[in-house]
């Protein structure tokens, strides 16, 4: 893309990530994030560093300005001009999901994109009065939000290891009845 410049490396790479952010983290990795930790003005790209590396799960520089080149990339209209508003609710989506590692971080960048795609078709498809073309943008909305969903499914299960917990709030015991408390399994006791 043209009016893309090229960055600048951090001065300085993490050594270590910390295990958990703390809450004060938290708060002004959101808080930055509301002002935008990727800027794009007069065809100049700027990144905040070090919390954009937190925000996407990431110690490594040029792959954090990689994925904020591709989300400026997204943002740009059919005559490259970047909408920064787009750009920043890219971004903030993105450090919203709060991706702990490099696949969290592709997951939620292409999570992003994917429903930003989505949203532009589904006001295509609202404002269209051919029924051909309507039928098109219909079929490509819903394609699109299928995509999400199954991203959004496939981020869950990536972050739980593919474990589902079933919880039992209420058991009823009535009179002679038995339960057992505990993990049962049908043994080999014969039959």
């Amino acid at each position: 893309m043209e009016n893309v410049t090229p960055l600048k490396p951090a001065a300085k790479m993490p050594a270590e990530r910390e295990a958990a952010p703390s809450d004060a983290l938290e708060t002004e990795l959101r808080q930055i994030g509301k002002r935008g930790a990727v800027k794009f003005d007069q065809g100049k790209l700027t990144i905040e560093h070090p919390t954009w590396m937190k925000a996407v799960g990431t110690d490594y520089v040029r792959l954090s300005e990689v994925i904020a080149e591709q989300m400026v990339i997204l943002a740009a209209s059919n005559q490259n001009a970047v909408d920064q508003s787009e750009l920043t609710m890219l971004t903030e989506m993105v450090m919203g999901m709060a991706p702990k590692d490099h696949v969290e971080m592709m997951l939620a960048t292409q999570m992003a994109a994917v429903h930003l795609m989505s949203m532009h078709m589904a006001s295509k498809c609202r404002r269209e009065s051919s029924l051909p073309r309507l039928e098109i943008f219909a079929r490509q909305t819903n394609q699109l939000m299928r995509t999400f969903a199954a991203q959004a499914d496939a981020l869950k299960r990536y972050r739980t290891g593919g474990k589902q917990v079933v919880k039992v709030k209420h058991v009823h015991v009535h009179e002679g009845a038995q339960a057992i408390v505990g993990n049962v399994s049908k043994g080999g006791g014969g039959e």
